[in-house]
């Protein structure tokens, strides 16, 4: 599965799906990319990180983005959610690439619940820690994400969610 986006100032970016299709050329880059950037925390190597991407986006044969999620239950809101995260190569960080890809990865992984019930997966879930969405923090809904604020972390982190339209809560 592919998708382009296409956006006159930003060019085009190719999308391609990753969650659990253990595609080696996708982690491939995906390694080489978190190397190249040096990103991931310390005591994560790339090549675990690289087994939860979801999707990503390249531009011009190149990785430019990436997005992660570990499915975690979130009590207060007795639920599981994908906890998703993401990172936009310095170049590319103005360029509409992470809108995209967080477009893609909310669609890709809502009809990946809906195809697996059982999974009790409720929707995409995001802890913002990215100093340029600032100014986007007072906003309680994203509606381009469909990301609302549903609480902070103990650092003062916003947690935000969007529910899959087919999850009900038992």
């Amino acid at each position: 599965m592919a998708s382009t986006f296409h956006d006159r100032a930003a060019g085009e970016f190719d999308y391609r799906a990753a969650w659990r299709r253990d595609d080696a050329a996708i982690e491939a880059d995906a390694i080489h990319f978190w190397r190249r950037l040096g990103i991931l925390p310390e005591g994560v190597t790339p090549e675990a990180r690289a087994k939860e991407l979801v999707a990503v986006a390249y531009r011009d044969g190149g990785l430019v983005a990436v997005a992660t999620a570990s499915v975690v239950r979130l009590e207060f809101l007795r639920a599981r959610f994908a906890m998703l995260r993401a990172a936009v190569d310095p170049d590319f960080r103005r360029s509409r690439a992470a809108l995209g890809l967080a477009l893609f990865t909310r669609d890709l992984l809502e009809r990946w619940s809906y195809a697996h019930p059982k999974e009790g997966v409720a929707g995409l879930g995001a802890i913002i820690e990215a100093p340029e969405l600032a100014a986007h923090r007072k906003e309680p809904y994203w509606p381009a994400t469909r990301l609302g604020l549903v609480g902070y972390t103990a650092d003062g982190h916003q947690i935000r969610v969007s529910w899959f339209d087919q999850f009900r809560l038992d």
